[in-house]
């Protein structure tokens, strides 16, 4: 997985061949094939909130121009995405394959955003405090599997490597070398009647690559095993010249991930809770409330979608130095937690070794669908400091079978007006 020898290019490029030769002959079997484009006319007069964020890493341009591809044969799905801006800007969004080895495990491979907390509506949602769809998917490639436990319980499991960038959209460089992302997570879900609960723990990792300032990172397989269970890295000296306790090898954050939910015939509602750890003490709830918190009501009222989200990380840093976090932000990894200059988790947060903001925030997230037409609604303020609202209100209709026109209105602290239109091939 880090090390790759030259004598070993002729078989991955045959292999390469071989098994694009078979995804071909598989898309002559397609069961399912679907073919979206789109356009759209956006408001680029001033940073409008809820259009750039959440919004796949792309900044908006005056027209965009967008193919979603996907085909699905017995056991495989492949996936392209790719939008185009001018002059002669070309996007790739989520693009991968996965292929499912059976019922209960598959391989997924390209650039592609998470396999876990599965409950959450990133339609209406502020964002996962891990990896939401506010930047660009990174390109990894990631094994997931289940096992039951019994009738009512399940674990599921999945591990993943990434590879990071070496500088945000083209700007500044932040890494000589491209660090790496690993990511593991383990859920236990339990399902009865009506009712489906779960706890996860998710954890993620930059480690490896090369920064200006501190040079080349360990990168060898021992040193994947250690960030693998967060262990120490190499001692470093105090001012004295004493050896001080080395910190964990790498950079680490995760979530505890709990979620509740109830489906009664066409209605459900979900609770769900991401408590955001980044080091010993916050894994132990040390930063007491701080996350995510989130409800969503399904058909409670007919034919739409209502979610409430609560977000703080205001308890990053109340018992300094056990407890003081600067949440997505690390000094050996000066980009922190981002992908090509956007924030990889909730975009509300955005923090630097320089800066630390403290945040409370209320987010709504509203999706009505009748008939032809549909209606949604974001709509988010911080509640600790005078803010202003930002909110995106789009509607739609569907003209014929396969064409779709909407028109959105988005608003910060200045205004701006949207079209759109997508055709399924």
């Amino acid at each position: 997985m880090i090390f790759y020898k030259r004598t070993m290019k002729k078989k991955n490029k045959y292999s390469l061949t071989v098994f694009i030769a078979l995804s071909m002959f598989n898309f002559a079997f397609s069961q399912e094939k679907h073919i979206q484009l789109s356009i759209n006319s956006n408001p680029t007069d001033a940073n409008y909130w809820w259009l750039e964020k959440n919004n796949f890493g792309i900044e908006p341009a005056d027209l965009d121009f967008e193919i979603d591809w996907i085909i699905k044969t017995a056991k495989t799905e492949y996936k392209f995405r790719a939008l185009y801006q001018e002059p002669n800007k070309i996007h790739i969004n989520e693009s991968y394959i996965k292929h499912n080895f059976s019922n209960q495990t598959f391989l997924r491979f390209g650039a592609y955003y998470r396999d876990f907390s599965t409950y959450l509506n990133d339609n209406l949602s502020s964002g996962s405090m891990l990896i939401s769809k506010n930047a660009q998917p990174m390109p990894k490639i990631g094994l997931v599997t289940s096992k039951v436990l019994n009738e009512n319980i399940n674990l599921q499991l999945g591990m993943s490597h990434g590879f990071f960038d070496k500088s945000g959209r083209g700007y500044d460089e932040f890494y000589l070398e491209s660090p790496f992302l690993h990511e593991k997570f383990i859920y236990m879900n339990i399902k009865k009647n009506q009712h489906e609960m779960g706890v996860g723990l998710v954890h993620e990792a930059i480690w490896a690559g090369s920064t200006p300032e501190l040079g080349k990172q360990p990168s060898k397989l021992k040193d994947f095993f250690k960030v693998f269970i967060s262990a120490d890295g190499n001692d470093v000296l105090d001012d004295n010249d004493i050896h001080a306790h080395a910190n964990a090898l790498g950079s680490h954050l995760g979530i505890w991930d709990f979620y509740y939910q109830k489906t009664d015939q066409k209605k459900a509602i979900k609770l769900y809770y991401q408590h955001f750890f980044e080091d010993t003490s916050s894994f132990r709830f040390a930063n007491s409330i701080d996350g995510l918190w989130g409800l969503e009501l399904e058909n409670y009222i007919p034919d739409t979608n209502i979610l409430f989200e609560y977000l703080d990380t205001t308890h990053c840093c109340t018992d300094p130095p056990y407890q003081d976090d600067n949440y997505y932000s690390n000094y050996q990894y000066v980009a922190g937690w981002t992908y090509k200059n956007y924030v990889l988790g909730n975009p509300f947060i955005r923090n630097t070794a320089a800066f630390r903001e403290l945040i409370k925030l209320f987010h709504i997230g509203i999706r009505i669908d009748k008939s032809s037409h549909y209606f949604q609604m974001q709509s988010s303020r911080k509640i600790h400091t005078k803010d202003d609202v930002k909110y995106k209100i789009q509607a739609g209709k569907k003209i014929k079978e396969n064409l779709n026109i909407r028109v959105y209105f988005v608003k910060n602290n200045t205004s701006g007006l949207g079209f759109g239109l997508s055709y399924i091939l």
